[in-house]
């Protein structure tokens, strides 16, 4: 279940040094169900550490680092596990972090309910004046979804696309997802305000069919 997360840890470089002008922004988000793991990130060719890098880390949480251009390697542990002892779940070695910009590396169940992971670039530009901004991120074992905004479609999505929206500010908006072109509901509606110059990040994660469906929605400034 492990072997395809490791694009998920690719960017850990919190073991990296970089300038203000070559680092980049980086989110890693932990979109599948059930899975808790220790994340071991070194310089290439570094021993590992006594301590994870991001212990414990759960389904649902975004760890938010600050990564420079380098070559890392990355290994990942069963939560509590000896990292001297025991063998990694899975061990990327001289993965590549990126420079400057903004990424988001999710690990999530593909279409077909295989773990795997997708990086992300994200539109970090300021939203328009008294806007926020929408990305909507279809990561889970579900078919094509198709956003409503107010009864509106807005967006049609399949695993693993997203598509982003400028929405007004300080306004009570019903969202809900359906299924394409046919109206029919996927989710409830759910009311929501946006706050003006944020951006939010709503990932659709888990599997319809295994009874994990479920949302990660994370606001950025």
């Amino acid at each position: 279940m492990f072997r395809l997360v490791r694009i998920a840890v690719v960017a850990l470089a919190l073991v990296v040094s970089a300038s203000a002008a070559e680092a980049a922004r980086v989110f890693i988000i932990h979109g599948i169900p059930g899975v808790p793991v220790d994340v071991y990130a070194t310089l290439a060719g570094a021993p590992i550490p006594a301590t994870p890098t991001i212990a414990n880390f759960q389904p649902k949480q975004i760890v938010d680092l600050t990564a420079g251009p380098a070559t890392v390697d990355i290994r990942i542990f069963a939560a509590g596990a000896n990292p001297q002892t025991a063998a990694p779940v899975i061990a990327v070695l001289g993965a590549a972090v990126p420079g400057p910009g903004e990424i988001s590396i999710l690990a999530h169940l593909s279409g077909a309910g295989a773990p795997t992971a997708t990086i992300y670039r994200n539109d970090n530009s300021a939203p328009l004046p008294g806007a926020a901004r929408v990305s909507v991120r279809h990561a889970a074992q579900a078919p094509a979804v198709q956003l409503a905004a107010g009864g509106v479609p807005k967006l049609a999505l399949s695993n693993p696309y997203f598509g982003d929206l400028e929405v007004p500010a300080g306004v009570a908006i019903p969202l809900q997802l359906q299924v394409p072109f046919t109206g029919a509901a996927i989710t409830p509606s759910a009311t929501l305000t946006f706050t003006a110059g944020l951006r939010y990040f709503v990932y659709a994660i888990g599997s319809v069919s295994g009874g994990t469906f479920d949302f990660i929605v994370q606001a950025v400034r």
